[in-house]
């Protein structure tokens, strides 16, 4: 058994979309939509599992805290440390905050707090 995808509501469906074709290379493998407005993105990576990007207008988006329950957060593995140096200058040219990183935390890995305050961890 494996995980086939993981689904992420947002806002910003085409900004969702761009950030992590943006960051990680990530590329469009199916959409969907429906008569209600809701539309998706199921985003493929170099391996599985796939990211489900979904949006519809009866979405409801408030407050995410960081140390809440349920899913907090989607690592991704890169495949070099290059390239996890490469996309923490990124999350800190757009100003995304950081709650830990390798300098800190005597790992390879990144802790954010990225678009619309969803927590990704990169790690190689």
């Amino acid at each position: 058994m494996r995980i086939s995808n993981v689904g992420l509501f947002v806002k910003d469906l085409e900004g969702a979309r761009k950030f992590f074709e943006d960051f990680f290379g990530a590329q469009v493998h199916a959409t969907y939509e429906e008569d209600d407005g809701y539309k998706s993105y199921i985003m493929k990576f170099d391996e599985n599992p796939k990211l489900e990007l979904m949006s519809k207008p009866t979405v409801v988006d408030e407050k995410k805290d960081p140390n809440r329950t349920g899913f907090v957060h989607i690592c991704i593995k890169v495949d070099s440390r290059e390239k996890l140096d490469e996309i923490i200058a990124k999350f800190k040219a757009a100003n995304y905050t950081i709650l830990y990183e390798p300098a800190t935390n005597g790992g390879n890995e990144v802790r954010a707090i990225t678009f619309e305050d969803n927590i990704l961890e990169v790690c190689c």
